[in-house]
């Protein structure tokens, strides 16, 4: 065999190599992610200026508890009442459960929650499998996040009375979740998405050279059969926007920065075309990934409180 022959063989063989160990490490560090402290997390949103730490330390009370996964671990999770019961014209209860993003915790959801609070909700919020104080199991980018959060609302609904007027707002990875879980639950009142993905695998495809610098193939092919081989589960199975299209019975509010380098624009514009039934969009110039509350918190809560007033929650 000539020499030329084999080392092109060699070089293919060292490629092959070289990006089964790439695929297999990118696909980990999503599977289990490196997760932030509580108190890592109230100083990086205080950093970001959605709070001052005096504000937290003096204005958020938590009552912490865990609840039991169908899969089998724990979720933290807390409720932020109001001191007291707000009074609506047809007298059930507001209810907002907060869905953090990706490598967060609760916390970093108190920014919204404090839109709510402030409107007479009662806030609930939990930590993701894998992330802040909940059990360890592997991240799904919001596909099996979506039954814990199931697990969640059915809790609030037992606390709050099964009438409960209940609503859930995800940022980023959380955004996800809160879009998979509209499909299922079908007596939600409002759901608010922000900057969440359309399509994961597709996200995967931008993000891989923009992001990571590698190519996407064969980078995400294998990536995928590494998630389907770890995990039972395809990046192609990833789809908000698929769900979507069987969400008519929820309002749901579509935010998202402008200047989002991390999941595009278009991403946004997926789902809100898949979005069948009651929809509103806000794009918030400027704002880049998971921004838009720091971008503008003032023009957040006037699109937020529109939001709910126009589908008469409040």
């Amino acid at each position: 065999m000539p020499t030329v022959v084999l080392v092109l063989a060699a070089l293919a063989l060292a490629a092959a190599i070289l990006s089964i160990i790439i695929a297999w490490k990118v696909a980990d560090q999503i599977l289990h992610p490196r997760v932030y402290a509580y108190d890592t997390v109230v100083d990086e949103e205080v950093r970001r200026g959605h709070f001052t730490r005096e504000w937290f330390d003096a204005n958020v009370r938590l009552e912490e508890f865990t609840l039991r996964s169908d899969f089998g671990y724990d979720l933290h999770t807390a409720i932020w009442p109001r001191k007291e019961t707000a009074s609506f014209p047809d007298r059930k209860r507001r209810v907002a459960v907060l869905v953090h993003g990706y490598n967060y915790c609760l916390l970093g959801q108190i920014k919204y929650a404090s839109i709510f609070h402030e409107l007479g909700f009662d806030c609930v919020l939990y930590d993701h499998r894998n992330h802040g104080l909940s059990g360890k199991a592997a991240t799904t980018m919001g596909l099996y996040e979506s039954k814990d959060l199931a697990t969640v609302c059915a809790w609030a609904r037992k606390r709050y009375g099964e009438n409960a007027v209940l609503g859930t707002l995800g940022e980023s990875m959380g955004a996800a979740t809160v879009m998979l879980h509209a499909k299922e639950d079908r007596r939600l009142a409002f759901a608010v998405e922000d900057c969440g993905f359309s399509d994961f695998y597709e996200l995967m495809r931008f993000v891989l050279p923009k992001r990571f610098h590698l190519p996407a193939f064969p980078i995400l092919q294998l990536m995928d059969l590494f998630f389907i081989l770890r995990e039972g589960i395809s990046l192609k199975e990833l789809r908000p926007a698929d769900a979507l299209r069987d969400c008519a019975h929820v309002p749901m509010l579509f935010v998202h920065g402008g200047a989002d380098e991390l999941i595009p624009v278009w991403m946004m514009q997926a789902c809100y075309s898949a979005k069948a039934g009651e929809k509103e969009s806000w794009l918030v110039q400027n704002a880049k990934h998971a921004d838009s509350y720091r971008a503008d918190p003032e023009g957040y809560r006037e699109h937020l409180t529109a939001f709910l007033k126009k589908h008469a929650i409040l």
